[in-house]
């Protein structure tokens, strides 16, 4: 008995020569699954163990030895994420917990193991995710979990390759922040006067920031005799296990993200209003006083840390009952930038503002707002080529300046 690859419509089969019961030669052929492409050495390992396990026709397969080391690859992946947890950030590793727990039946369900896994395999998986409703940035998000888990099987010579490395990446469509303009701005700060957390909306507007910077302040972060606003610090909900969790961490997103602010009058005279808010209600309650979150900005009328999600929820709400433009929380940063930009404000110098790692994040996420800019280009080149100078016009970016100067004057925290 002999065994041999062949490759039959893009796919590998093992066929297998041998003698009947009545000595006459006969062949049959056992699909293996496997591409191919960049697959030899795993169809090998395939027709190895086929041929082994081959009782010859009519007869009951040999039963194949148990192999210690190959397991499911979604009981693989519960095995990994716990190994890797104590170098994961904790909302990183919840992260991954969630798209395991969607990721593991579905490879366990079709008995695919963690050496037999290949990538179409990966590939059939992420159009599955598609036919079943989910959006590409789910297929996005698994992907790097199924590569970082198979890259430490490659790395740990569990796996004599990366499959995940031979797939290629879901593409997301391009991202377009959506944002208010100057006149919806407008009118959302008149909405939001006396609202309970209108000064923490006003101030992601202003400094463009992202929900766990804004939950995170500190009061040791601002220096009133300064002036100056240092974002250090922040706050992220998650989930672990199926319990809600708040993850204070004094480490920022990246080193940019770690950035000091100038705090403008009307800012420093509200949060000045704020802490003595706070001190009159730590002297009313007393002992009723939560006292675990004292050097925190944001907290409610009996010391407890305003969570995220009801903020975020809240400013869902806020918008629905008020009439006004859905928009996600976190895209009064957004329309940071595009007060920026309006107001002629470079992209290097708005990644400093808003703590993007990279110039590139900025320009990719922005650069359809730049239209300026664009315009600067175009009257440049006709005063080269001799034309006429374009007309400019500079009324949005006075009037976003002015919404700048007055967009505390009259705020309220109640």
């Amino acid at each position: 008995m002999t065994g041999r690859l062949a490759v039959k419509n893009g796919k590998y089969y093992v066929v297998i020569s041998y003698k009947d019961d009545h000595g006459k030669h006969k062949q049959k052929w056992t699909a293996t699954g496997l591409d191919a492409k960049n697959n030899k050495r795993a169809a090998e390992e395939a027709m190895r163990e086929i041929v082994a396990n081959f009782g010859g026709e009519g007869q009951p397969a040999k039963a194949a030895p148990k192999k210690q080391d190959d397991i499911l690859f979604g009981d693989y992946l519960n095995k990994w994420i716990e190994i890797a947890k104590p170098n994961l950030q904790l909302s990183t590793y919840a992260s991954y917990k969630v798209k395991i727990k969607r990721i593991a039946p579905y490879f366990n369900e079709r008995g695919i193991t963690l050496k037999g896994i290949t990538p179409t395999d990966i590939q059939t998986y992420y159009a599955w995710l598609l036919d079943h409703g989910k959006k590409i940035q789910t297929c996005t998000h698994d992907h790097v979990v199924i590569r970082r888990s198979l890259e430490i099987a490659y790395r740990t010579d569990l796996i004599p390759v990366n499959p995940a490395a031979k797939v290629e990446k879901p593409k997301s469509p391009k991202y377009e922040a959506k944002y208010y303009d100057l006149k919806q701005l407008k009118t959302l700060f008149e909405y939001l006067k006396g609202d309970k957390y209108e000064l923490m909306y006003k101030m992601t507007a202003f400094y463009g920031l992202r929900r766990s910077e804004l939950c995170g302040m500190k009061w040791e972060s601002i220096d009133f005799d300064k002036n100056t606003l240092t974002l250090n610090s922040s706050i992220i909900q998650t989930s672990v296990n199926g319990k809600s969790l708040l993850i204070k961490k004094n480490i920022m997103k990246n080193a940019a993200s770690k950035r000091t602010m100038p705090l403008i009058p009307e800012i420093k005279e509200a949060l000045l209003k704020l802490k003595e808010q706070q001190e009159r209600n730590k002297a009313y309650f007393k002992n009723g006083y939560n006292q675990e979150f004292l050097e925190y900005v944001w907290v409610d009328d009996i010391g407890k840390l305003v969570n995220p999600n009801t903020v975020t929820h809240h400013f869902k709400t806020f918008l629905e009952q008020n009439g006004l433009i859905h928009i996600r929380f976190y895209e009064p940063r957004h329309s940071c930038a595009n007060l920026l930009i309006a107001c002629g404000v470079s992209l290097k110098k708005i990644q400093e503002w808003l703590g993007h790692s990279a110039i590139s994040t900025t320009a990719d996420i922005y650069s359809h707002l730049n239209y300026s800019s664009k315009l600067n280009v175009a009257s440049t080149l006709t005063n080269v080529f001799g034309g006429e100078t374009m007309g400019i016009g500079r009324q949005d970016d006075e009037e976003a300046k002015a919404l700048l100067t007055a967009l505390f004057r009259g705020a309220e925290h109640e």
